[in-house]
């Protein structure tokens, strides 16, 4: 790797970082990704609530709310061109009693402010809207234009994007540290497989972008994990939470979220618990009772806690200043994309825009590449076919191998082997069980894992090279143990 240089590297590979290094890739400029884990979306982009907000719910004139204002009408063409999951399925601002009015009064002028349409329903309008959800909700604020996003798909999209376009990216490489010129202007980034010769460095690392500035000599800043911790229900009641649910907002706190999921899930949360520890992603039975004692305001009564099919924890990048988009002024050549909190899913778009205008304004001349494709290919997904489409274009071809045959593999998710297949040997291609999980959704469904785990396994075998034995749940390690 140290022979060779790079006009711009891109330091992070969750969704700011794959939404930068995509948009980069469509010009004609060389670009090297690195990312410290072992795949791309290892960090809050896998975690987090899968919204992609309208921006109706923050002050207007932030550069935080611009952003997402800028990208939220995108997202039907940005989904339809990254085969991502998207639904613009709208959201409820609950009240509950007469203390959440002036809540929802204040909520509506900002949206109005925002030019987000929002409409405050009570009574029939509201059951119809709400249906058995919320039962004791006596009015809302709601917003159409709030939609749903699969995150993981989103930052994997991006990613194939970008590869295919000549991004070289570097998985299982974390940046240990940097070269200086003279002039204080970074010449080289040091991994441990050495040190790569840049032009111009982004950091989009997430929780740790304090790091990086540290390690580059440029201005320190604070940065801490905010750990927000989700339950996961069973799709046999994803029917039953028609829209995104949460509280009207208080002082203190946007309190719980209900949140159909494009996989027709629903998820539950998350807190907002203020950590040290960068790593810590366990849950905790006390945390779980507060979330789901909280949440019974926005759920139905007949979805009742035996319906939760896990439980999981991510890690927000909380900081001193929210949204540091700029050029270091310490470091002339490194531009920072940092504390960009819960809103990132929301925003990338335009992020990634806004870097890259940087960059071009400041830094050095970023010239279209004709050639650049706009597009990835689709893999085709038996969970996401129509039934008629299933019947006709579920057929298996003779002669064909193991892995590539209309075989399903995960029944809680209908995820076929060649499906698996096909993310073990793409762009970037899954090297882990997880990293299947993550494109696919095996595993991921009802019994997770229990029954298909040791098939995924092998196809994964297969398209590696690896021994059955050899394959990891994740991060180098964490290889399971066989006998014989």
């Amino acid at each position: 790797m140290n022979t060779q240089r790079y006009d711009i590297a891109v330091i992070g590979a969750g969704v700011i970082g794959a939404a930068i290094a995509a948009e980069l890739s469509r010009h004609s400029v060389r670009v090297g990704w690195f990312e410290a884990a072992h795949d791309v979306a290892e960090g809050a982009s896998k975690a987090n609530s899968a919204i992609a907000s309208s921006g109706y719910d923050l002050p207007p004139g932030s550069l935080e709310s611009d952003l997402i204002l800028e990208s939220s009408p995108q997202w039907e063409t940005i989904c339809g061109t990254l085969d991502v999951p998207f639904r613009r399925i709208g959201a409820l601002s609950l009240g509950f009693d007469e203390s959440d009015t002036e809540s929802l009064k204040q909520l509506a002028a900002q949206a109005e402010a925002a030019g987000v349409a929002a409409e405050t329903i009570s009574g029939r309008a509201l059951r119809q809207a709400a249906k058995t959800a919320a039962p004791t909700a006596i009015e809302a604020l709601h917003v159409p234009a709030e939609g749903i996003i699969d995150p993981i798909r989103l930052t994997i999209g991006l990613a194939k994007l970008a590869v295919v376009n000549g991004v070289d990216l570097h998985r299982s490489t974390p940046v240990t540290g940097f070269w200086h010129h003279p002039s204080g202007q970074i010449s080289h980034v040091v991994t441990p497989a050495g040190a790569v010769s840049v032009g111009v460095v982004v950091n989009a690392a997430g929780v740790n972008a304090d790091r990086i500035s540290d390690a580059a000599a440029a201005e320190p800043f604070g940065m801490w994990p905010r750990k927000g911790q989700f339950m996961l229900l069973d799709r046999a009641v994803g029917h039953l939470v028609p829209k995104i649910m949460s509280t009207a907002p208080t002082p203190h706190t946007r309190g719980i979220y209900a949140i159909p999921t494009t996989n027709r899930t629903v998820l539950v949360g998350p807190t907002a618990d203020d950590r040290q520890d960068r790593s810590d992603k366990a849950t905790d039975a006390t945390t779980q009772d507060s979330v789901w004692s909280r949440a019974q305001r926005l759920l139905p009564p007949e979805i009742e806690r035996r319906f939760v099919t896990k439980t999981f924890s991510g890690l927000r990048p909380a900081s001193d200043r929210t949204y540091r988009l700029e050029v270091s002024p310490k470091v002339p050549n490194l531009v920072h994309a940092a504390g960009i909190r819960s809103t990132g899913v929301s925003s990338a778009p335009a992020v990634a825009r806004y870097i890259a205008n940087l960059i071009d304004a400041e830094l050095m001349t970023l010239t279209a590449k004709p050639a650049a494709r706009r597009r990835i290919s689709a893999i085709p997904r038996l969970a996401e076919m129509a039934t008629d489409t299933a019947a006709t274009d579920f057929t298996g071809q003779p002669g064909s191998s193991p892995d590539q045959r209309p075989m399903v593999v995960c029944a809680c998710e209908h995820v076929t082997a060649a499906e698996i297949s096909a993310e073990c040997r793409g762009p970037v291609p899954a090297t882990s069980l997880d990293g299947v999980r993550k494109r696919t959704r095996a595993m991921a469904g009802r019994c997770q894992g229990a029954y298909c785990s040791v098939g995924v396994g092998f196809i994964l075998s297969s398209a590696t090279g690896q021994q059955p034995g050899e394959i990891r749940q994740g991060e180098p390690g964490s290889q399971w143990e066989t006998n014989g």
